[in-house]
């Protein structure tokens, strides 16, 4: 298949170049067998020890690296594109710009930020070692013009689990229709499978994926909204976009920080009080990103402009809840 919104996610063997590296000063296979043909006077009891003692790995989905010492543990991979080039940054560090791929990175949960100039796209990931999560995005000024999906590999489960925001999307597999979100599937053959979602007032979203018996996969789907977009407006004035609010729940300070990036860690912006509610710009399983105006940081008391009318920050959505 071809197209903008069209991806896949790959088992390892697929997805990697058959490349050799060293591990901790030991080598590979196909290394050390030209080392041994270049110095065909090396003593084969030696030989024979040395490898009693080395253990290569080699797996076809679970092991990225083409050498593994034994008890050290194996890198995850991350794939994010973006339309348009965008910097990538996890855990507020810059780690290049989109077409980016790595395959050495560290298992665990990360803060993920698709960002080019005032447009940005924030949201929690995790990477599992072994296995290649997919960061998909078509970024827009607005949040609910931007669509997308993210796709990983869940060990442990199978078949094919797809969510989306909004909720409540038709969704196509292999052009018959399967259900709405969320939807999980798990009669559905091993191998590459074209996806589509539809829902009214959102642009429709077409990717693809390849299933595996070793993994569920998750496909968590983002549709841009058309008049978000401009799509499908005749009229001189286009109807308003409603936009979602959030309420803050009570605290014993009465109020809740701020933050300028979804993280406890992160700078404290501002503070919003509890029980008024405000509009929401962008979410993740656990933030807010709101617009506030309200009480100032400690910040303001150093004479720094903090929680000004106007200004964009990120709630705990442990403390705030979505309006009806």
């Amino acid at each position: 298949m071809s197209g903008p919104n069209q991806h896949k996610i790959f088992d390892m063997i697929n997805l990697m170049p058959r490349v050799t590296r060293s591990a901790k000063g030991l080598t590979c296979p196909t290394e050390f067998a030209t080392s041994v043909a270049g110095r065909r006077a090396t003593n084969a009891k030696k030989y024979l020890k040395f490898l009693s003692i080395v253990t290569c790995q080699l797996s076809l989905i679970v092991l990225l690296s083409g050498c593994q010492a034994i008890g050290f543990s194996n890198p995850a991979a991350l794939q994010v594109t973006a339309k348009p080039e965008a910097s990538v940054f996890l855990d507020g560090k810059h780690i290049g710009k989109t077409p980016f791929f790595s395959d050495q990175l560290k298992e665990g949960e990360y803060t993920l930020k698709v960002t080019v100039s005032e447009t940005s796209y924030v949201d929690k990931i995790t990477l599992s070692e072994g296995t290649l999560t997919v960061v998909n995005r078509e970024l827009a000024s607005n949040y609910l013009a931007q669509s997308g999906e993210n796709l990983s590999l869940v060990s442990g489960k199978d078949g094919l689990f797809i969510i989306s925001l909004p909720s409540e999307a038709d969704v196509t597999i292999d052009g018959s229709y399967s259900g709405k979100t969320p939807i999980l599937t798990k009669d559905i053959e091993m191998g590459d499978h074209k996806i589509q979602l539809v829902k009214e007032g959102y642009v429709e979203r077409e990717f693809a994926v390849k299933t595996s018996s070793k993994y569920q996969v998750l496909a968590d789907v983002t549709l841009a909204s058309q008049i978000a977009k401009g799509i499908g407006i005749n009229s001189k004035e286009p109807p308003k976009l409603e936009t979602e609010r959030v309420l803050v729940l009570n605290t014993p300070q009465g109020f809740l920080k701020v933050r300028k990036d979804p993280s406890l860690s992160s700078e404290e912006i501002g503070r919003v009080t509890s029980g008024n509610e405000y509009k929401i710009l962008q979410e993740t399983k656990e933030w807010f990103q709101i617009s506030f105006e309200g009480p100032s940081s400690p910040a303001s008391q150093r004479g720094e402009r903090a929680g000004e009318a106007g200004q964009s920050g990120w709630i705990s959505a442990a403390y705030a809840q979505k309006v009806e």
